[in-house]
């Protein structure tokens, strides 16, 4: 079934590097390969991961997608962007971003409450355009077989390519394992620190 509208999902994103920035860096994974995230939805009730190589086609064609804040839904920021990305790519654990945030009086606001992880994770938007599904025993599905069994929660999707449209710190992400964290030449061990315990005390 190819997805007709975009949909977002919950990300694991933190800090990966502990050297000194200017605190206007965010620098991680968008997206990570092969780790299942239990949706519930208008989509339907499944099973779904996302496989390495599904940003490939999306990323030659739209290398550079919207970094928004909430997915363009709030009411000051609205859908202007509010960061640049400098480096989008795929790599054996996900999709790698390092993305820059304007310093502007808008974006500032966003930048101090990841500063201080009130905001502590991020989601990315996408439309799903070659996928395959699976039941239980691991039996191919699709078709009307594949309609009535997605409200069942028997159902595994493997994401196999994506159209990716933005992505971003959000307020509330849907799965409490998403992170988001900024470098700061004062503070990043810290914050590296702070993110990777979060990360254990979630189990993962």
């Amino acid at each position: 079934m190819k997805q007709k509208k975009y949909v977002e999902r919950s990300v694991n994103f933190r800090s990966t590097d502990d050297t000194p920035g200017d605190g206007r860096t965010m620098i991680g994974y968008g997206a990570v390969f092969d780790q299942v995230t239990e949706i519930n939805s208008w989509e339907g009730t499944f099973k779904e991961r996302v496989q390495k190589g599904a940003f490939k086609k999306t990323l030659s064609e739209h290398p550079n997608p919207v970094v928004q804040f909430d997915h363009g839904r709030d009411t000051r920021v609205g859908s202007v962007p509010i960061a640049a990305i400098e480096e989008l790519k795929e790599d054996s654990a996900g999709l790698f971003i390092r993305a820059k945030l304007f310093d502007n009086p808008i974006v500032e606001p966003i930048r101090q409450a990841i500063e201080a992880q009130s905001i502590s994770g991020m989601s990315f938007k996408f439309r799903v355009t070659a996928d395959k599904w699976v039941d239980a025993k691991g039996r191919r599905v699709s078709g009307d077989e594949l309609e009535r069994l997605l409200s069942t929660g028997t159902l595994t999707r493997t994401i196999t390519e994506v159209q990716l449209a933005e992505l971003g710190p959000v307020v509330f992400p849907a799965y409490a394992g998403t992170s988001v964290g900024v470098r700061d030449s004062d503070s990043a061990p810290y914050k590296l620190l702070a993110a990777e315990r979060q990360l254990k005390l979630l189990g993962l």
